[in-house]
């Protein structure tokens, strides 16, 4: 992966993360770290929420990242797409890690660690020139 995608994902917080059931689609915003050697995205989330349910149907997501502050002129951001992966101890222990040292504050709400594998990536930069693209895939 090119270390500009690298870059712009480790430098962002928020994701946009959508789910489906194979009918309803349903977006969320979520607060993330990135786990660059695996290209896992990371995020925290309540229990009981509806795109906890549509992920127990349907594991596929997509998504994107754009920075908080947007300049029209240099606009850029990637759009995802990617598996939520089930637990495992190994992974959980890592994700745990990764997100709590990015978001110390998040240990005191309630809710549980998600990780997402990245299947795909599109990184738009126009800062770079206007409609300039790299693309990711696994």
């Amino acid at each position: 992966m090119e270390q500009s995608i690298q870059d712009f994902i480790k430098e962002c917080k928020v994701a946009t993360v959508c789910v489906t059931d194979g009918e309803q689609p349903y977006c969320f915003n979520c607060y993330y770290s990135f786990i660059e050697q695996e290209v896992f995205l990371v995020y925290k989330s309540s229990y009981g929420t509806q795109h906890e349910k549509l992920l127990e149907k349907n594991a596929r997501v997509a998504g994107t990242i754009i920075p908080e502050q947007i300049d029209l002129t240099t606009l850029r951001g990637v759009q995802f797409e990617g598996e939520v992966l089930k637990d495992s101890f190994d992974i959980s222990m890592k994700a745990s890690a990764a997100y709590y040292l990015k978001f110390p504050f998040a240990m005191a709400v309630p809710g549980k660690i998600y990780v997402i594998s990245l299947d795909k990536i599109k990184f738009t930069d126009n800062a770079k020139g206007f409609g300039f693209k790299q693309h990711w895939e696994k």
